[in-house]
């Protein structure tokens, strides 16, 4: 199974509500470009999981576009969920390959325990991996590539 994890773009600086911040354009046309240069990968995917906040909407927006799919808010996305939760969430979800959208500390911590990397790793703004495994369970899955933002 594959699954692909994509950090929100380039958000506008905390104001007063973390949850409320939008994308800069530039995180906009970054999200926009990782699409298009895995585009080929990216057209596997059959379910989008996104965070409720809305950088994270307006990141899984831009890539539903491009796929044509619908996007499902997953409050177990916001990123101080511990990983194993996620994980749980997984064992049991159907439509992979799945693409999840979030923040860190979650999807770092996602990539580099499903692959048992450590911090090896990193997943700025707009970074997107591809894993695959048997199991969704730490240690258990090998990471396909790892794109940053152009």
């Amino acid at each position: 199974m594959k699954l692909f994890i994509l950090r929100h773009g380039e958000a506008e600086p905390l104001v007063c509500d973390d949850a409320s911040r939008e994308l800069t354009e530039r995180g906009r046309e970054q999200v926009a470009a990782v699409c298009r240069a895995r585009a080929a990968e990216l057209s596997e995917v059959r379910t989008i999981w996104a965070s409720p906040f809305v950088r994270t909407q307006q990141t899984a927006a831009i890539v539903a576009r491009h796929l044509g799919l619908p996007v499902t808010t997953e409050t177990l996305l916001l990123g101080d969920t511990p990983a194993s939760a996620v994980l749980q969430a997984l064992a049991t979800a159907d439509g992979f390959p799945i693409l999840l959208v979030s923040h860190q500390p979650l999807v770092g911590s996602l990539v580099n325990g499903l692959c048992g990397s450590g911090n090896q790793h990193p997943m700025g703004t707009s970074s997107l991996a591809c894993l695959s495994a048997e199991v969704w369970a730490n240690n258990c899955a090998e990471l396909a590539w790892l794109q940053h933002k152009l």
